[in-house]
């Protein structure tokens, strides 16, 4: 194994092409420098520089040997400065894990705040249910869960709520409340809806059915669907209507309108928590943390 001392020794005498200017350059008296070189060319197995009283030159050896030497000194270099920066807390790698539901406004504005702040961080993104970011968390695969509570199995874990919305009513254009400024769930109650399932998303299938109950009836599903994208394009062809987080108001389609909810349900609130294992200890989960403090309301203006 050729060591990085003997690299640097090739290098300087490959570059300055004079031994005496070598060592005064690397700090060294010239005769150990000499017996480097011959070292180095030993142990290689080539000759890579020509001597003669008056010259040093490189053989077509050592030109490529220079090369790759430059090469391996310069990745050598950047692995001990990535060593340092990910001890001072300023690179790395974090992995986060998120439901599909915050991923077309939250989740943006997170990771734009942890770029702009902690830009020698590379993110690793996992999409999964808030139950599947449980058991991510607990097996440390996942640095912080951005999920739904409440959640079980989550005892071993600590939890922080950092975003709160409502749900909205989801509505074909021409539906016949479209113009209402907001609508009460009791006006829905002939509706047909498409609901998340219950085996994926057992906290908002749970908290629809409840504000439903609230309002006096139960609702008449048609369809199930986890991405909110494709519920609002059901909505638009006319299939029914829906109830979903009012994020989804940053999912534009000319087919549907966005209806703020007048119930006094608490059923209606939702939540958004990062969730992280008290004994990951990482720069990256311990510098997302700080960034995710105040929860922020969410617009449910009417569209």
């Amino acid at each position: 194994m050729v060591s990085s001392r003997l690299l640097r020794q090739f290098v300087a005498v490959a570059e300055e092409l004079h031994y005496g200017r070598a060592a005064a350059r690397l700090h060294m008296a010239q005769p150990p420098l000499s017996q480097s070189i011959k070292r180095l060319e030993a142990l290689v197995g080539v000759q890579m520089l020509n001597r003669s009283r008056h010259a040093v030159e490189l053989t077509a050896a050592g030109q490529v040997f220079l090369a790759e030497a430059r090469d391996l000194l310069a990745r050598e270099a950047k692995a001990v400065e990535a060593a340092r920066r990910a001890a001072e807390g300023v690179a790395g790698r974090v992995t986060i894990g998120f439901v599909g539901s915050i991923s077309y406004e939250l989740l943006p504005r997170i990771l734009l705040g942890f770029r702009a702040r902690f830009p020698g961080f590379d993110i690793d993104l996992v999409e999964q249910t808030s139950t599947e970011q449980i058991d991510g968390l607990l097996a440390g695969r996942l640095d912080v869960g951005l999920l739904r509570p409440p959640v079980n199995n989550a005892a071993d874990l600590q939890m922080r709520v950092i975003h709160r919305e409502r749900f909205v009513a989801v509505l074909p254009r021409g539906h016949r409340l479209a113009r209402a400024r907001a609508v009460r769930l009791a006006q829905l109650a002939d509706e047909s809806f498409m609901t998340f399932p219950a085996d994926r998303i057992p906290g908002l299938h749970s908290k629809f059915l409840l504000a439903c109950a609230d309002a006096g009836f139960s609702p008449r599903t048609v369809l199930q669907a986890w991405q909110m994208p494709s519920m609002v394009s059901l909505v638009a062809a006319g299939f029914g209507v829906a109830l979903l987080p009012a994020q989804a108001c940053s999912l534009p389609h000319p087919g549907v309108v966005y209806k703020p909810i007048g119930d006094d349900s608490g059923h209606l609130a939702l939540e958004i928590a990062a969730c992280w294992h008290p004994a990951n200890r990482s720069a990256g989960a311990r510098n997302l943390l700080s960034l995710l403090t105040a929860p922020t309301a969410a617009p449910t203006a009417a569209r």
